[in-house]
C-alpha cells in the first residue's frame, strides 16, 4: 500500500480545491481557518484532524497561514464513510506525535511507514468512538444546563465534573459542539428568556423581578449580561 505524505510550506494561506481517489487524513499543526468542501466548510485549529473520503473536492484556507500534515492512502479497508469527518487530538497529543513521526520517516522503509500509518489510523478510529461518547456527554450537559438555567445557585463546574472528563477538555468539546462556552450557553438561554418575559410581562413585572426569574439576583450584573447579548440595556429593550 502506498502513501502520499505532504506538509505545505510555512506561510501557506490557501490550498486549492482538489480531490483524491483515496481517503486523505489531515492533521493541523498550526493556524486557524476552514477546509472548504463540496459538503460544507469544516473549521480547523491546531490539533484538529479532518478525514476526507475519496472524490470529494476540498482545500484549506487560513487568513494567517496554516501548517498541516496530510496522508493519502488506501485506508478504505478500515474507513467506510462518505461524509467528511473532523475530530480532535487527545490531551496527550498522541495524534500529533504519531503524524510527526510518520512525516519524519516519509522517505524510509515502506513497511515501516505502513505500520506507522496503521497505528495512526487505529488511533483515529479510537478517537472517533470516543468522540461519539463525548457527544453523548455534551448532550447530557446541554440538557442539565438547560433544565437548571434559571436557578441562581447553578454551579457549572459541578455540572461539568459529572462528565468524567477534565474540566478544560469537556469545556473545549462543549464549545466545539455548541459554538459557545458553557457560561456563554447559559447566558444565552437566560437572556433569551428575559427578552421573552419583557415582551409578555413588560407592564406587570419589574425588570428586577424578570432578572430574578432568569437566575440573576444581582440586577447590575444581569443588565451587563443583557447588553452584551442584545446590544441594549433591559430598559432600552423594554422601551423599544
Amino acid at each position: 500500500m502506498g502513501y502520499t505524505i505532504i506538509c505545505p510550506q510555512d506561510g501557506t494561506v490557501r490550498y486549492p480545491l482538489h480531490m483524491h481517489k483515496n481517503y486523505e487524513i489531515m492533521f493541523y499543526l498550526e493556524g486557524e481557518g476552514y477546509m472548504k468542501t463540496d459538503r460544507g466548510d469544516i473549521p480547523f485549529s491546531p490539533g484538529k484532524i479532518i478525514l476526507v473520503p475519496p472524490n470529494i473536492r476540498h482545500g484549506s484556507v487560513s487568513q494567517s497561514g496554516f501548517k498541516n500534515i496530510s496522508i493519502e492512502g488506501e485506508f478504505d479497508r478500515c474507513l467506510h464513510f462518505d461524509e467528511v469527518k473532523s475530530l480532535s487530538d487527545n490531551e496527550a497529543q498522541e495524534g500529533k506525535t504519531l503524524v510527526q513521526i510518520i512525516y519524519a520517516n516519509r522517505y524510509g522503509n515502506s513497511a515501516y511507514i505502513a505500520s506507522l500509518c496503521s497505528a495512526y489510523l487505529h488511533f483515529i478510529l479510537q478517537r472517533i468512538k470516543l468522540d461519539s461518547a463525548m457527544q453523548k456527554s455534551v448532550q447530557r450537559l446541554i440538557s442539565e444546563i438547560s433544565q437548571n438555567a434559571f436557578d441562581s445557585q447553578i454551579h457549572l463546574a459541578a455540572i461539568l465534573s459529572k462528565s468524567g472528563y477534565s474540566e478544560d477538555y469537556i469545556r473545549s468539546c462543549f464549545k466545539d459542539t455548541t459554538g459557545k462556552t458553557p457560561h456563554e450557553f447559559l447566558t444565552d438561554i437566560r437572556i433569551k428568556h428575559a427578552c421573552f418575559l419583557i415582551d409578555i410581562y413588560r407592564q406587570t413585572l419589574s425588570l428586577s423581578e424578570i432578572a430574578e426569574r432568569c437566575g440573576y439576583l444581582d440586577y447590575i450584573y444581569f443588565s451587563k449580561k443583557f447588553k452584551s447579548v442584545t446590544g441594549m440595556s433591559p430598559r432600552e429593550y423594554r422601551n423599544s
